[in-house]
């Protein structure tokens, strides 16, 4: 074989490596063919959250990468205007990549007592070692090494001391340096809950 010859084959494998490497990186998005991150917008947001445009900040800080994130219609029954309806649920998802990242869930029932509404909230979340902070009556996230969990228990009725337990749920633990964020989602959410179930009592008001 003529040293020319060889270097044409070594040119042609040169080149099909090239290839395979582009396409490879192209169908796993991996740079140079990394899609650019995608961005949720205040008008994007389910009615749980509102219109808030620093929910969807703290989302776009909170939420691992994704080309593009989808916020289906949300679930869930409002309360009525019956000073004994306690009727009200919502629940909301958002999604990016093919899989969900974050479910914000909101309930109007009756606990006895902190313990029992927190380990109600874990049980479901499979969440653990919860650290309190100051938000409605009760709140608190889930340890930062473990940062999946956010929920605020907030007094809404005076009937049977009825309120609003709002959890956040990452599917992924945040960043430990994400902690304000995810506290601060959830009292957002908490807040709108409290304005949508038309709540009587603050949500800050001592249990009876």
């Amino acid at each position: 074989m003529t040293p020319t010859k060889k270097r044409g084959i070594a040119a042609l494998v040169v080149l099909a490596l090239v290839a395979a490497w582009a396409a490879i990186s192209y169908a796993t998005n991996t740079p140079p063919f990394k899609k650019a991150r995608g961005t949720i917008e205040a008008a994007d947001l389910c009615p749980s959250l509102g219109t808030s445009q620093e929910a969807a900040d703290i989302l776009n800080r909170l939420l691992p990468y994704a080309p593009s994130y989808r916020i289906p219609r949300e679930e869930g029954t409002r309360r009525g205007t019956g000073p004994t309806d306690v009727d009200h649920r919502s629940s909301c998802t958002v999604s990016g990549d093919g899989r969900r990242l974050l479910t914000l869930r909101t309930e109007l029932a009756s606990w006895s007592s902190e313990e029992s509404w927190r380990q109600d909230v874990l049980d479901a979340t499979d969440g653990r070692r919860p650290e309190s902070f100051d938000a409605g009556r009760w709140a608190f996230t889930t340890t930062p090494e473990i940062l999946r969990v956010g929920a605020v228990f907030s007094a809404c009725l005076p009937y049977r001391d009825a309120g609003l337990s709002t959890t956040v749920q990452l599917s992924e633990p945040a960043p430990a340096d994400r902690l304000d964020d995810l506290r601060r989602l959830a009292e957002i959410a908490a807040e709108q809950a409290h304005e949508d179930a038309r709540c009587t009592i603050p949500a800050d008001t001592p249990a009876k």
